[in-house]
């Protein structure tokens, strides 16, 4: 069994990740809540039958905070993507902060204390 994604949900994800990103640089109302947030997506998973989507993203905000956010505006990127996506479901979005970068900062900071 293969656990490599399909050219199809990785053209999803792909989309996903540039309308997000398009909106996210347009939309820009959300500064005036977060004045100091800043975004950026490091990537986005699609399920096998394309429902569902996680969007992974770094940001510089608390996690309360990150919260809020979310409840703001993880409805309009829903929409969003049921305008744009022409596939048969649009998939439920959910937003996630990327564990991964934190990790290697802390990975990198241990290092650096050992020299």
């Amino acid at each position: 069994m293969d656990n490599k994604p399909s050219f199809r949900t990785q053209k999803v994800e792909l989309s996903i990740k540039k309308l997000v990103s398009e909106y996210l640089v347009t939309h820009r109302d959300y500064l005036s809540k977060f004045p100091s947030l800043r975004l950026e997506i490091t990537s986005v998973k699609v399920s096998k039958d394309l429902r569902h989507a996680k969007i992974f993203l770094i940001h510089n905000i608390s996690p309360s905070e990150f919260d809020l956010f979310k409840k703001a505006y993880q409805h309009s990127i829903q929409d969003l993507l049921a305008k744009s996506l022409t596939t048969k479901y649009t998939p439920r979005v959910s937003l996630w902060f990327d564990q991964t970068f934190s990790d290697s900062l802390k990975v990198q900071n241990i290092l650096d204390s050992l020299s």
